[in-house]
């Protein structure tokens, strides 16, 4: 089965449906229910959308949106090593450090990000929600 790494700002666009990015994210959602495309995040999208949400909106529409992003991904895990990579690596930003090698230890080759520019250290295909869903056309 073939796995994705979402970064929290294209869930965050379906979730906050920020146009007009949400139709991509929606499409590449739509397409891995009807296919061999497991979704996944790190346990730190989970805390950031909830977190976020609750600020821009209010907690209760955060949990809610947060119990709905539940049921469409996996969350991978996080430990002690993936921390210890971010803090040493040459990432600006230690979310997108522990983003990337969570995506790399659970086995990723692909991250879907809108930030693209956040993740030049990655070793991994970095595509924008339009980049992946051309990606998957031309297979």
């Amino acid at each position: 089965m073939k796995k994705i790494f979402l970064d929290s700002d294209v869930l965050l666009d379906l979730l906050l449906d920020r146009e007009p990015f949400m139709d991509d994210i929606a499409e590449i959602i739509e397409e891995s229910i009807s296919s061999e495309v497991k979704l996944c995040v790190s346990p730190i999208s989970i805390t950031n959308i909830n977190y976020i949400i609750g600020k821009l909106e209010n907690q209760r529409k955060a949990d809610t949106q947060t119990k709905k992003i539940l049921r469409i991904v996996n969350v991978e895990n996080v430990g002690q090593t993936i921390i210890d990579k971010a803090a040493n690596s040459r990432f600006k930003d230690f979310e997108d450090g522990v983003q990337n090698y969570c995506a790399e230890e659970s086995g990723h080759e692909i991250i879907i990000t809108r930030n693209t520019k956040d993740y030049k250290e990655s070793e991994l295909s970095i595509l924008t929600p339009r980049e992946y869903l051309a990606k998957i056309q031309n297979e």
